[in-house]
């Protein structure tokens, strides 16, 4: 996976829910760095959370419980994981090492969500099958 685009967006609701539908609609992985502290700028997992259409809580309990090994203020984040349309969206830490530690806890094992999508639509694609 390589990243299609890098961009600095400011704390804004509005600005954060209109890039990630707009994002989640040409990628399969979104990622959004900052945001999802305590403070009343922290907004991002509220500005994603109405857009999901499911969430994947254990994708952010893997990720807090890999940094709460590390450091016991990683409780405090409110990481948020879930998908829009075939688009995973994740909000992580902006600290360059909480967000370092979120990826490090999910990944390579978050691949497997994109090798069962591929596999899915590849099923579907081949005699128009539903997958049971």
């Amino acid at each position: 996976m390589h990243p299609n685009s890098y961009e600095i967006i400011p704390d804004d609701l509005q600005q954060i829910r209109e890039k990630s539908k707009s994002l989640s609609a040409l990628n399969q992985l979104v990622i959004f760095c900052g945001g999802t502290g305590l403070s009343k700028t922290d907004i991002t997992p509220e500005a994603l959370e109405s857009l999901l259409e499911r969430r994947i809580p254990g994708i952010e309990e893997a990720m807090r419980s890999y940094g709460q090994i590390r450091t016991p203020y990683a409780m405090f984040s409110r990481s948020l994981a879930g998908m829009i349309g075939d688009c995973l969206v994740m909000a992580l830490p902006g600290s360059t090492r909480g967000a370092k530690e979120s990826v490090e806890a999910i990944f390579p094992a978050i691949l497997h969500l994109f090798i069962i999508w591929f596999l899915l639509v590849r099923w579907n694609a081949l005699d128009n099958h539903s997958p049971v």
